[in-house]
């Protein structure tokens, strides 16, 4: 009887140790601290690899010269990335002037003015009307201490138009006429390119069985302008000129001419040939005439000269 009770005890013991084991092991503070030391971990490893934000700079990509035409708007862009609150400045080197902070002007220079791109973000100066006399650095700062600034160099070239061919075009009523006008140093297209024929402006289009049109392309700091005449006529001749926007103006003089078949050229050369043989003949004749005349005792001096006068006379109607 004692025996059976001291085992139930004993059974009871063991249950009532495997149970704490099992609630300290699921449930128990030493596994709860060590996973949030894991994860604290993990967040601060994660925050240091993390790069600290960027202070205000400049792209790599920002255009260090730029090339403009005069007459054409010179557009100079400044690639400032991060601002915040900083703003944009451009200077003038060559006598330190400011010319605009951020979108204010600061010069009696209607000519230049600044805006911010809404699509690249860049800070543009804006220099209408530029000039050979405008070319040189200018400089785009950031308000940072020390102040944040780049240089960029600003080129500007005169245009020049040429009218290819010689300075006098033949050709046949009916053909085509081209004419072909390239405006070299244009960095960018040139506003506008006319056309005038004898100092008219030259009317686009189709007209009863005659077309004028016009074809112009740009090619890096090229651009070619041609003028196509179909059927041109005989009013059609006289002088075209080609008048870029930033560019003098250059002209040729036009000739159409009548078709001529090539019976009316051969006509035309005998013609001449005709008048030549007609000379000839008419002197070999006088000779003769003179000579007969000369050759007769009988006659005088009077004869004689009535005889060449005679055969001069006679000899063209004698050849024909």
């Amino acid at each position: 009887m004692i025996s059976s009770r001291i085992l139930q005890a004993f059974f009871l013991l063991l249950i009532t140790a495997n149970m704490r084991s099992v609630n300290g092991k699921v449930g128990g503070k030493p596994n709860h601290n060590k996973v949030d030391s894991v994860e604290s971990r993990d967040i601060w490893e994660e925050s240091e690899e993390s790069p600290p934000p960027r202070k205000p700079h400049f792209a790599k990509d920002t255009p260090k010269s730029v090339l403009a035409a005069v007459g054409t708007p010179a557009h100079i862009p400044c690639k400032a990335r991060n601002l915040g609150a900083k703003s944009v400045s451009w200077i003038r080197h060559k006598d330190l002037h400011v010319l605009t902070v951020g979108s204010f002007s600061f010069t009696n220079d209607e000519r230049f003015s600044a805006h911010r791109d809404p699509s690249s973000g860049d800070w543009v100066l804006v220099l209408r009307h530029p000039q050979p006399s405008d070319s040189g650095y200018y400089e785009c700062s950031i308000s940072t201490k020390p102040v944040t600034a780049i240089s960029v160099k600003l080129e500007v070239v005169t245009p020049s138009a040429e009218l290819l061919g010689d300075t006098n075009v033949y050709l046949d009523k009916g053909s085509t006429l081209n004419l072909t006008c390239v405006v070299h140093f244009s960095p960018t297209p040139p506003e506008f390119i006319l056309w005038y024929h004898r100092e008219k402006l030259v009317n686009y289009g189709r007209k009863g069985g005659r077309e004028i049109q016009v074809d112009t392309e740009h090619k890096g700091e090229v651009t070619r302008s041609s003028l196509l005449v179909h059927n041109a006529t005989l009013l059609d001749s006289g002088k075209y000129s080609c008048k870029p926007a930033s560019a003098r103006k250059v002209s040729v003089m036009v000739h159409v001419l009548k078709s001529e078949t090539p019976e009316a050229m051969k006509t035309t050369t005998n013609g001449a040939a005709s008048s030549h043989s007609t000379l000839i003949f008419s002197v070999l004749t006088a000779a003769a005439f003179c000579f007969l005349a000369t050759s007769e005792n009988d006659l005088n001096l009077s004869k004689v000269v009535q005889w060449c006068l005679l055969s001069q006379f006679l000899s063209p109607f004698t050849y024909r």
